[in-house]
């Protein structure tokens, strides 16, 4: 989690927050309320890390944030990829801790999946469309479109 999710500029979870605080539209927002704010902008900021860290694997990536990426780390390698799906499955855990009950949770949950789709979808089109590096763009049709999403 510390090499992989801090380190970044954390724009994501913080622009949460600051939505949040916008959205209230003047009124300051309780204690639980940025609280909660901030817990969703985390689970954001480890969504990233999750998308990051296999993203880095597929892409045969060497560097991340100016290091090295996580799988290539010596102790690491391809355990990386389970790394990243704990990371993933905490979203939920955490959200389950802070937000069940919450009129909003199951609409929470149904929009992390929905990101979650929607974001591996791209990344399977982005592996369709590219051979040893070089994109190929005529690979991306509409029928591969449909397939992929």
């Amino acid at each position: 989690m510390d090499y992989n999710v801090l380190g970044g500029k954390l724009n994501r979870g913080l622009a949460v927050v600051e939505s949040y605080k916008l959205l209230k539209a003047g009124s300051e927002p309780s204690e639980e309320e940025e609280f909660l704010a901030c817990i969703l902008g985390w689970g954001i900021e480890w969504l990233q890390a999750y998308f990051l860290i296999l993203d880095d694997i597929m892409d045969n990536s060497q560097t991340r944030r100016g290091k090295p990426c996580w799988y290539r780390l010596p102790k690491v390698g391809l355990i990386a990829i389970n790394d990243g799906l704990v990371l993933r499955s905490q979203i939920s855990r955490i959200f389950k801790r802070y937000f069940h009950g919450k009129p909003y949770y199951v609409d929470l949950l149904d929009l992390f999946n929905e990101v979650d789709f929607k974001t591996t979808s791209g990344e399977l089109l982005d592996q369709i469309t590219t051979s040893e590096g070089q994109k190929d763009l005529s690979k991306y049709t509409v029928d591969v479109y449909a397939i992929a999403t």
